[in-house]
């Protein structure tokens, strides 16, 4: 709608203090003619009510005495009198108990735009303006006033702008034929389609019907005044709110005045938000998301992302933002990604907390993953297994069952296995047992299930399990050490010796301990073919003592190096692949 246009929709709302048209006398009731015809079909033939806004209207007395002497072909007739005059008295509850008792009898009833408009205004009255809008929404009522008029009010509702402009030129003879003090929602949903569609200066005219003391409509005044740069007066009149308006009025008065504050530096942002957490909300309600709104703006001139977040979700999951959905979804997501990735090594186990509190927003596919990904490892990282695997597993959980699962799943098993918690352990591998994996995913999930049994002192189980498993030689001879079956121990450990190179950490314990396995089986002439194959590689090695001693011949051992090279022995024994699963 052009400004200009605008303006003469304003100006003709301004006349709207005139004197009202004459309303129906309500003491004189209207004759129910019988009716042989289907009802439905007379009604559609019918001129459509209320074009003026007015409905016909009767006393209780009146419509009850039609309703009780009826007969089954004038039942409708006197139904549909009786819905009329309830709207009429805006007992729209009332009105559309009598409507729906009316379709119940008649199904075609509610193909008429008769009863579509009865039923349109109830239940935009009802404070159902989607069902509302739908109900109006047919082309006989495109231009009928009175259906204009609801369409006004249930479009503003549900923050439809457009839809509203659209429908007020035609909605004005039926806004300006009410009583005046019928005409007030309508004036007042006519404001607000002002200020949201960028015309602040027609607000005062069209609630100038409404008075001066009127405290929803100096609500619109003052959002009108600090859109003009009338800060003062906004100001003046959100404290007169305060004073005289309801409570979500002088709520939402207040929240405008910590928001023109924020704005203007006169609080700063800790302030404010002391202030705005003073205010009693309701939840859903437009000034609940008024002031999630502020506070989100409070929070990021904070630097609070988790206040950011807590106000920015909220608004998210209880309100329809519209096309601000996606725009608001986004940035909540950069948030929370920020949030996590940027949280220090001692706050890692907080930022796991937001992440949980926040995974609904988390994005959908490898992107969301990733940042889990990225939290879980950080998570192993400060010794927080437990957390870490509730992590994955959700992510788990929320895939599909198929054979892409596999590696998380294996993760997600590790993490239960040392988080000291093999029967979850047992649980996450055995959920996706029917999973046609790759070979070598299988592999690695047995060898872990095989841990997990043994943690379980299930020893023969996962000793079979590992039985000719790929891969598994290396947690197989940890079990055997760790059961101390040395003569088990050595027979496999001598396939995993490395060559005579020099030795890393891995590479000598693995020798170290194959030479304590011979030494426990006395096996004297392996332990002298393990000396001159390893001897050099020891020679100058701090673990050169132990070895010497574990592979002296007998008669040369000397006790008193005994306690000496068993404690350098000790702190070589670094763990060999999987075994910390099995610790």
């Amino acid at each position: 709608m052009t400004r200009a246009r605008f303006s003469m929709l304003a100006a003709a709302l301004a006349l709207t203090g005139a004197a009202p048209l004459p309303a129906p006398d309500p003491a004189t009731p209207t004759a129910v003619p019988q009716r042989t015809l289907a009802f439905a079909a007379i009604l559609a033939e019918s001129p459509l009510p209320a074009r003026d806004g007015r409905w016909p209207s009767l006393s209780d007395s009146a419509a009850w005495h039609a309703i009780a002497q009826a007969t089954p072909q004038t039942r409708q007739d006197a139904r549909w009198a009786l819905a009329q005059s309830l709207i009429a008295r805006a007992r729209m509850a009332d009105a559309t108990g009598v409507l729906d008792t009316m379709r119940a009898d008649d199904p075609a009833l509610a193909l008429t735009a008769a009863w579509q408009l009865a039923n349109g205004v109830t239940l935009t009255a009802l404070d159902r303006p989607a069902e509302a809008l739908r109900a109006l929404d047919t082309p006989l009522l495109d231009t009928h006033p009175e259906a204009c008029a609801w369409r006004v009010r249930a479009a503003v509702a549900i923050h439809d702008v457009a839809g509203a402009t659209r429908a007020m030129q035609c909605a004005l003879p039926a806004i300006t034929g009410r009583p005046r003090a019928a005409q007030r929602p309508f004036l007042l949903a006519c404001a607000d389609v002002a200020l949201a569609s960028g015309h602040p200066g027609d607000v005062a005219r069209m609630l100038a019907a409404l008075g001066d003391p009127d405290p929803a409509a100096n609500l619109r005044r003052a959002h009108a005044a600090r859109a003009l740069g009338d800060g003062a007066g906004a100001r003046l009149l959100l404290q007169r709110v305060e004073i005289g308006g309801t409570p979500a009025e002088r709520a939402e008065a207040t929240v405008a005045l910590i928001e023109d504050r924020f704005a203007t530096g006169d609080l700063d942002p800790t302030a404010a938000d002391h202030a705005l957490a003073k205010v009693a909300f309701w939840r859903g309600g437009a000034v609940e998301r008024q002031a999630l709104s502020l506070r989100w703006r409070i929070a990021d001139a904070r630097h609070d992302p988790r206040a950011a977040l807590a106000a920015g979700a909220t608004l998210f999951r209880y309100f329809d933002l519209g096309d601000q959905t996606a725009p608001t979804l986004l940035r909540l997501q950069k948030t929370l990604s920020e949030t996590i990735d940027t949280a220090a090594e001692d706050r890692i186990g907080v930022a796991a907390g937001v992440f949980w509190d926040y995974r609904d927003l988390l994005p959908g596919g490898g992107e969301g993953e990733t940042i889990a990904a990225r939290l879980a490892d950080r998570l192993a990282h400060a010794g927080l297994y437990a957390r870490a695997a509730d992590l994955l597993r959700f992510l788990l959980d929320r895939r599909p069952a198929d054979a892409a699962t596999g590696p998380l799943s294996i993760r997600v098993a590790e993490l239960d296995l040392l988080a000291d918690a093999p029967e979850r352990s047992l649980r996450t591998l055995r959920a996706g047992q029917a999973i046609a994996f790759p070979d070598d995913i299988r592999a690695r999930r047995r060898t872990i299930e095989a841990a997990a049994l043994y943690r379980l002192g299930k020893v023969p189980e996962a000793l079979a399990l590992l039985d000719g498993a790929p891969g598994s030689a290396a947690l197989r001879n940890d079990i055997l050490w760790q059961k101390r079956d040395w003569a088990g121990f050595a027979a496999g450990n001598a396939a995993a010796l490395p060559a005579s190179r020099p030795l890393n950490a891995a590479d000598q314990t693995a020798v170290l301990r194959q030479a304590v396995a011979l030494s426990r089986t006395g096996n004297r002439a392996a332990l002298a073919g393990l000396r001159a194959r390893y001897g050099a590689g020891f020679a100058g090695l701090p673990s050169h003592d132990a070895f010497d001693f574990l592979t002296a011949p007998a008669a040369t051992l000397d006790p008193a190096k005994a306690d000496k090279a068993f404690a350098k022995l000790a702190s070589l024994d670094a763990p060999l692949p999987l075994a910390e699963l099995i610790r």
